[in-house]
């Protein structure tokens, strides 16, 4: 990557988990790492969100949560779903992502499954420079789609992940995604998808 987006993954993946006690424990560290990023369009939706976060009751912050991510599967942050929905081919795909955490030395210590959004991100945060995160990348091939669903439920975490999907989108259409590539890469039927 031309610039390192480690120390962004990481709070990106923190601020899409459940907000619970240890998740407020961390916004201030959260604020820490954002404020001595570089100005750019992830350092202004995360410090817009931060913001927000300050605005809302605890309370207020499940319940937005909850309805955003636990309701309704047209937006679950299991990506796959998004593609495929649940059949054979997601299955295929989840056990390849399981491989891609086992060969680069990462444990998933929650019960989420591979394909979970805040996991994602916390991988490509802390993976070897050298560990190939293709197959990671194509989880996000929907997620445009999927920010736009997201604007029903949550604007504001629309807007913490609108610099993803832009960067999700540049990914995909570089060169190490060539069509020979993703063929190679992808289950059959790539273009099933959920339809919410």
């Amino acid at each position: 990557m031309k610039k390192n987006l480690s120390h962004i993954f990481k709070v990106l993946s923190v601020l899409l988990c459940y907000p619970d006690d240890d998740y407020l424990s961390q916004i201030k560290e959260m604020e820490a790492i954002a404020a001595d990023m570089p100005p750019d369009e992830f350092k202004n939706s995360i410090q817009a969100f931060l913001d927000y976060i300050k605005t809302q009751s605890t309370v207020q912050l499940r319940e937005i949560y909850t309805a955003a991510f636990d309701v309704s599967p047209a937006t679950t942050m299991n990506l796959t779903y998004h593609i495929w929905g649940d059949n054979e081919k997601r299955a295929g795909m989840l056990t390849r992502l399981q491989q891609v955490y086992q060969n680069a030395g990462y444990e998933r210590i929650s019960g989420e499954l591979p394909d979970h959004l805040p996991l994602l991100l916390e991988f490509l945060s802390v993976c070897p420079k050298d560990t190939d995160v293709r197959l990671i990348w194509q989880c996000f091939q929907k997620f445009d789609t999927y920010i736009d669903r997201l604007k029903q439920t949550s604007p504001a975490h629309s807007a913490l992940l609108q610099p993803l999907a832009d960067t999700a989108v540049k990914r995909l259409q570089s060169e190490e995604f060539s069509p020979r590539q993703k063929t190679a890469a992808l289950p059959e039927n790539q273009n099933q998808r959920f339809q919410g």
